[in-house]
């Protein structure tokens, strides 16, 4: 009776992580893109200061983690466009340390994955950027969040960003 307990509450605790890992599929309202949200990801929409209506992906809380999408234009290779961002960084944000570039693929796109840690306000800050290029265009998607936080959960930031798909 006890091991038959047992076998049943290990496969409700699979059932659950399984579920858990498929997902949430979410759409941009204005059709240029979708990509499937992993665990405590969940879609902020909101309007900013001048009635443009935007989408935010929070991590259990903006402080732990927050996805933004962005659309480029780029006239060249995407490396290039990603190695001036990457010297951009260094000028403009406090104390970047463990700052390393790879390529990225597995999803519609191929691209190139940033990571570094930084200081901003006196806290510690993790970041992972994911680069795609979609002709003559680069989707940006930047994940920031809490030092100790976004940077243990890579495994879920590389399912979402494999699964974003350009429109």
């Amino acid at each position: 009776m006890k091991h038959g307990v047992l076998v049943l509450a290990a496969m409700a605790l699979i059932t659950g992580a399984a579920g858990a890992q498929n997902g949430q599929e979410y759409a941009d309202s204005a059709g240029k893109y979708k990509l499937t949200l992993m665990g405590d990801w969940k879609a902020v929409s909101y309007s900013d200061a001048v009635g443009r209506q935007k989408t935010e992906f929070v991590y259990r809380d903006r402080s732990e983690g927050l996805l933004k999408i962005t659309r480029e234009p780029i006239a060249g290779a995407l490396a290039d466009a990603v190695r001036q961002e990457e010297e951009t960084l260094k000028i403009y944000r406090a104390g970047i340390e463990g700052l390393s570039t790879e390529s990225f693929g597995g999803g519609s796109l191929n691209g190139v994955r940033m990571s570094f840690f930084h200081t901003e306000g006196g806290r510690r800050m993790a970041n992972t950027f994911y680069y795609f290029q979609d002709k003559n265009a680069m989707w940006a998607l930047r994940f920031t969040g809490k030092r100790g936080a976004l940077d243990t959960i890579r495994n879920i930031t590389d399912q979402i960003a494999r699964s974003f798909k350009a429109l």
